[in-house]
């Protein structure tokens, strides 16, 4: 996209500012949001090494863009450049090939991920200094976010440096994102006084790019009871908030603490830990809330889902009159009354006379299964549950459902019937699915047949790509064995378990799966995206010469597990901008690459609905402006410059 200051000398909208003379401050919110602007696009936008960006040739992909953020390997080691061009990384290193981690997008386009280095002085064993956090995003270079073998910025942790005990690779190889472009970091420290317990740490880096915090040091105190200390793994954050905020499990130990498994026990609790410090959310063994007989509650280590401040937990019941039959719960506390019980095994569901939560193939389990992200910003949870009760048989005992402030809707249930596809009703959701913050939900769907057996028919298709709008309407973007847009005589494989499925809040759908050729499965992965407008096309594929200058062998997107703890996803931002790995493996050439699906954006910044991003719209982003409103187009909590950005680049008609 041009400079925000293109807009206001010379492009298209170069009038609009003084169009609308009912804003008396306008020419001042042009100053002051044009200048800020324009830097914090310099900020936050600080890499791109081997920045190319290649326009796919094929007319199903000719609104496509790819960008190279960063290449490893091929002639002399690197495809271009030769120098990466890092600060404070010598001057002849370049990445090594298949090094990059699953890469995040956040709202503006920056990327970050983690690689690995060679090159003069620098080390792949103890002192390791070889691996690397970066992000950034095209037009300048990378900025380091830490490096193993080497301190912390801004002077955390001060002696220590970015290393295990053993002074191996410090740097974790998840990394984190916050839907505002914060950065969490997890890995190792190294140093005088540090032990195996104490080396863990997590770091906080702020949207602007300066500010960085420790969260978290391996046996901190626990902040719950004194004399106690706390324990969560490296990789433990799954989401953090635009405050830098992390909901994790930590085992406890110390004063007071009961392992012994049972009512009593009280050694783990889910704690916020962000930059102005720790909270207890709750502790194990604590009584139940909405419970008055005993009952208390042993939260689960990996069930947790943050929006915000707010949370869903899953945990076990004991005590009072618990049985194994209604032992399991699911609570929130975005529900403005605490933390609360919305789902109890056993228990009957609100609006839907005579069901309840029971999942009847395996008495002693939990009938709820969450989403790849549960909880979103309104507060509406997403889940799947077994079905018992009243009318509940083995043909529709189970459902794909959303509770909001104690309402329940089932978005689809077992049994139920598919729009395009006949003789065969929907079974469940496949392992990929996820929401966005305007309600709609993709999902990978696996059919089954009207008799309640599994589809053995080989030329049958047994599993689709999905999209449920918000309204309720049922779309099937792809069924395995239909035609793969854009890819000579290839067919979807199985969609269910093979696809990694992103949506952004402005209604882009993009998946991964695999395709056949001339009958031979596995033939090779194809990445699609669906909108509104454009439909279903393929965006990249293997044997693709985009991204290396050779045919690629492997494609790879973060998908749905990718999500932040504001509900954007960060394989694709608001806007439509996707990152993914692609690779050659016979020439061994590596890449990260974004795409911009840029025909959606401009209806991201139609904020009244009337197809027309015009003086409307402006009115509303300038009159909001600092607050979070519908003029916040990107969804980072603020109308601010990078929104205006976004309208003004998008004026006209929506396509």
């Amino acid at each position: 996209m041009p400079e925000i200051s293109e807009f206001f000398d010379k492009g298209p909208c170069h009038h609009i500012l003084e169009y609308i003379p009912q804003y008396p401050l306008l020419n001042l919110y042009r100053k002051i949001t044009g200048f800020k602007m324009k830097n914090t696009l310099r900020t936050q936008s600080i890499f791109t090494v081997g920045f190319a960006a290649i326009a796919l040739a094929s007319a199903a992909n000719a609104q496509a863009t790819w960008e190279n953020i960063a290449t490893a390997g091929g002639l002399g080691g690197s495809y271009p450049p030769a120098n990466l061009n890092i600060p404070d990384v010598p001057a002849d290193a370049v990445f090594v090939p298949n090094s990059f981690n699953n890469p995040l997008i956040g709202p503006t386009g920056n990327v970050t991920f983690r690689a690995q280095l060679a090159g003069t002085g620098i080390h792949t064993t103890a002192p390791n200094n070889s691996h690397i956090e970066l992000t950034g995003s095209s037009g300048a270079t990378l900025t380091q976010v830490a490096r193993a073998g080497y301190a912390l910025p801004s002077g955390l942790a001060p002696g220590l440096i970015c290393n295990s005990t053993t002074g191996v690779n410090g740097l974790a190889s998840t990394q984190f994102e916050s839907g505002n472009g914060g950065i969490l970091i997890t890995g190792n420290l190294n140093g005088t006084g540090v032990t195996a317990t104490t080396s863990p740490f997590w770091m906080w880096r702020d949207p602007t790019g300066t500010n960085n915090y420790i969260l978290y040091r391996g046996g901190d105190a626990y902040p719950g009871a004194a004399g106690v200390t706390m324990t969560a793994s490296v990789g433990s954050p799954q989401y953090v908030n635009n405050d830098g905020a992390a909901l994790v499990y930590a085992t406890l130990a110390g004063t007071g603490v009961i392992t012994t498994a049972g009512v009593t026990a009280n050694n783990g609790a889910d704690v916020w830990m962000g930059p102005s410090g720790k909270t207890v959310l709750f502790r194990k063994g604590d009584p139940c809330p909405g419970f008055t007989d005993g009952t208390v509650l042993q939260p689960d280590s990996y069930s947790i889902w943050v929006n915000g401040s707010n949370a869903a937990i899953y945990g076990t019941l004991f005590g009072g009159t618990v049985t194994t039959s209604d032992n399991a719960v699911e609570l929130t506390n975005a529900w403005g009354n605490g933390l609360e019980v919305w789902g109890r095994k056993g228990g009957p569901i609100a609006g839907f006379p005579g069901l309840t939560f029971t999942n009847m193939a395996y008495p002693t389990s939990s009938p709820f299964s969450m989403v790849q992200h549960a909880l979103m910003a309104d507060g509406t949870i997403v889940f799947r549950t077994e079905l018992g009760g009243a009318g509940a048989t083995t043909l529709n005992n189970s459902a794909t459902m959303t509770v909001k402030n104690g309402v329940f809707t089932m978005l689809m249930r077992k049994g139920d019937s598919v729009p395009g596809v006949s003789g065969l009703v929907f079974q469940s959701v496949g392992s990929s699915s996820v929401m966005n913050n305007n309600g709609a939900y993709a999902y990978e769907g696996i059919l089954m047949n009207a008799d309640g057996t599994s589809v053995t028919d080989p030329a049958v298709s047994a599993s689709f790509m999905g999209l449920r709008n918000a309204d309720g309407t049922i779309l099937v973007l792809a069924k395995q064995f239909d035609a793969v847009p854009g890819v000579a005589g290839a067919t979807f494989g199985p969609i269910s378990g093979s696809s990694s499925v992103c949506i952004s809040d402005s209604g882009v759908v993009v998946f991964a799966n695999n395709f056949i050729v001339g009958g031979i499965p596995y033939s090779g992965v194809a990445i699609l995206a669906w909108d509104a407008v454009n439909g279903l096309r393929t965006i990249a594929k293997t044997g693709d010469t985009n991204f290396t200058g050779t045919a690629c062998n492997t494609l790879t997107m973060i998908g749905g597990t990718g999500v932040s703890g504001a509900s954007t996803n960060t394989g694709i931002n608001a806007s439509g901008q996707l990152v993914l790995k692609a690779g050659d493996s016979v020439n061994s050439i590596y890449t990260i690459a974004r795409i911009n699906l840029a025909p959606v954006v401009a209806c991201t910044a139609d904020i009244n609905g009337d197809h027309q991003v015009d003086g409307s719209d402006l009115a509303v982003v300038l009159s909001q402006w600092g607050t979070a409103g519908s003029g916040d187009i990107n969804h980072d909590g603020n109308v601010d410059g990078q929104d205006l950005a976004t309208l003004l680049g998008a004026w006209g008609t929506c396509p």
